[in-house]
């Protein structure tokens, strides 16, 4: 008897039994997952006795080997066993790993990847060799347990309404993680309203805090405003192309004009690959950005130890390029072993400039397939929105720099060499744009300065970025219109392109619900914070320069965050929320829409201006 042919009879004993035998997994499946997520969070997150620790141990050791058994489970039962492997390549790589890496953790008591670390200066990496097997398990839970749940109901939610509830849930859930005991130094834990801040400030990228995270922050703490920054980077990135797959399997073609403000219009034909290329665009960029800080930050000082120059580094690079502007440092870019440190300053200056010109651009520009046929065809040039982002970008970068350098060279530049007053100049001018770090104190910086940075600030960086504000491509519409006016064309015109009205309306509509938002969020800090300002500490142009910043995802402060009160606190907390959300997005929720747009009023006529 061949292989094939008892296969074959094995199926068919088997085949009965398969469905209560896989039904029976799949409630298992979710209620082990469920426990040993619970578990994992209590075990970093609270102090624990070593017969808890023991315990936790078991029941993840437990969970591991229910995967694993539950897998074989189902490799047995299906009936292309190759096939099973390759559809579920994701799964299986998993499992391998956890099977490798936990028996040479239990038979040599050391992970294999270990000796490797240890040969390039990690001489405490045996430290976190639990956490790399709980990061596989982990990773095994969440899959899992994505791969059990109907996502159809979702597909006929609005995607607003879909962005939204996650940023919403994100927030929630990192807030009440960095409450736990275990996340923070303090002796009771972070209050609830200073952790929903930061939460909120990591998953939006905006990197206002009212702690020291570098202080009060555990490394365990700290992992977790990572990982918030990390997915929501990515998950304001990523929406539009992952909302595009989705779209083909429910979402109504009423839809598809909103999605369209996520990306751009002509990459709806191409959903397929969209969403795998800005994950693996981000990550190189990442990896490449961390690489750079791991050299450039050199062997001295707070980087003097290799794994805690490798967090750094880690750490730094995916603030850089999701424009979160949270540090690990103690006075961020500013703290003494790296204030004078023009080369790691200009890397992260990259990534923040990479983070904020948005990746469909991105690849439009440096994409190799792009690239070869431009220089076979001369004739063809960069996409329409490309050339907004990426001309209006430098233009007002290059604003930025020389308002900087004019007004700050006899200020914050007076001990600074021309060269390292350039870059700190860039460096400035650029982190307006939704980067939240800085070189130099801002509180210090002249009025005029702080001005034009309010200007930049409510800009913001280009749309489909991990950035805010008003867009690049907002501004760029907005401009073109009022050159249009004055030279009396009857079409908005913009690098020989005609814009439509409702681009024209839309881009308006952006700029007057964002305009009113800062208005009225300022109107409320100015009553929230009316014993600050009594004090004379602070003033009401540190309040507009707050707000600006928080609507906007900037996340720079002229030092009064700490010092606001709950009310003021909260005030920032929701114009961040509405900052990364969009204001437009807000309005298309609750707005009302018109049964019919098939008919038109008699014009009407007023005088203007």
């Amino acid at each position: 008897m061949s292989i094939k042919e008892f296969r074959e009879k094995v199926n068919l004993l088997i085949y009965d039994k398969k469905p209560a035998v896989l039904a029976t997994l799949s409630v298992l499946n979710v209620a082990v997952s469920l426990f040993a997520l619970s578990t994992l969070i209590y075990y970093y997150g609270f102090r624990l006795t070593p017969f808890s620790e023991s315990l936790c141990f078991s029941i993840l050791e437990g969970s591991f080997a229910f995967y694993v058994f539950r897998f074989l489970v189902k490799l047995f039962f299906d009936f292309h066993p190759p096939t099973f492997i390759r559809t579920n390549w994701f799964e299986s790589s998993i499992i391998l790993l956890l099977i490798i890496e936990g028996i040479a953790y239990n038979v040599f008591d050391t992970l294999i990847i270990e000796p490797i670390f240890r040969s390039i200066g990690f001489d405490d990496f045996g430290n976190f060799s639990m956490i790399f097997i709980q990061l596989f398990i982990f990773i095994l839970i969440v899959n899992n347990l994505f791969k059990e749940k109907n996502f159809k109901p979702w597909m006929k939610i609005h995607p607003g309404w879909l962005f939204t509830i996650s940023i919403a849930l994100m927030t929630i859930i990192g807030g009440f993680l960095l409450m736990l005991p275990e996340m923070s130094n303090t002796d009771s834990g972070l209050e609830l309203i200073d952790s929903m801040f930061l939460s909120m400030s990591s998953v939006s990228v905006t990197g206002l805090t009212t702690v020291d995270i570098s202080q009060v922050l555990s490394f365990k703490g700290q992992i977790i405003v990572l990982i918030l920054i990390k997915l929501g980077g990515l998950n304001t990135i990523a929406f539009g192309a992952l909302m595009l797959i989705v779209a083909k399997f429910g979402v109504g073609i009423k839809y598809h004009e909103l999605i369209e403000d996520f990306v751009n219009k002509d990459s709806i034909l191409k959903a397929s690959s969209m969403l795998a290329k800005i994950v693996l665009w981000a990550t190189a960029i990442e990896v490449i950005g961390i690489i750079m800080l791991f050299i450039g930050f050199g062997n001295e000082g707070v980087f003097a130890d290799t794994g805690d120059r490798f967090f750094q580094a880690v750490f730094h690079g995916v603030s850089g390029f999701n424009n979160a502007g949270l540090s690990t440092l103690h006075g961020g870019m500013m703290h003494p072993d790296v204030i004078n440190n023009t080369f790691a300053h200009t890397i992260i200056m990259i990534l923040f400039f990479f983070g904020g010109f948005g990746m469909i651009y991105m690849f439009d520009l440096f994409e190799i397939k792009r690239l070869k046929e431009r220089m076979r065809k001369p004739w063809k040039t960069i996409e329409f929105g490309t050339k907004i982002s990426l001309y209006f970008t430098l233009v007002l970068l290059l604003l930025g720099a020389v308002v900087f350098l004019a007004f700050e060279w006899n200020n914050s530049l007076s001990d600074q060499g021309t060269m390292r007053a350039i870059i700190t100049a860039l460096f400035e001018s650029m982190t307006t744009r939704n980067a939240g770090f800085n070189v130099v104190d801002t509180a210090a910086l002249t009025l005029p300065v702080v001005i034009v940075f309010l200007f930049l600030m409510f800009i913001g960086a280009s749309s489909g970025s991990a950035g805010g504000g008003i867009r690049t491509s907002t501004f760029a519409i907005m401009w073109a219109t009022l050159i249009s006016t004055i030279k009396g064309r009857r079409h908005t015109e913009l690098f020989k392109r005609t814009i439509s009205n409702d681009i024209i309306l839309k881009a308006y509509a952006i700029f007057l619900f964002f305009a009113m938002g800062n208005v009225f969020g300022t109107f409320a800090l100015a009553i929230t914070e009316s014993n600050l300002l009594a004090s004379g500490q602070y003033t009401f142009m540190d309040l507009v320069f707050e707000h600006v910043s928080a609507a906007s995802t900037v996340g720079l402060s002229t030092g009064l965050t700490a010092d606001m009160s709950t009310a003021g606190k909260v005030v920032l907390i929701i114009a961040m929320f509405i900052g990364r959300v969009g204001t437009l997005t807000l309005a298309y929720l609750v707005g009302k829409k018109v049964i019919s747009k098939n008919y038109k009023y008699p014009n009407g006529h007023t005088m203007v201006g």
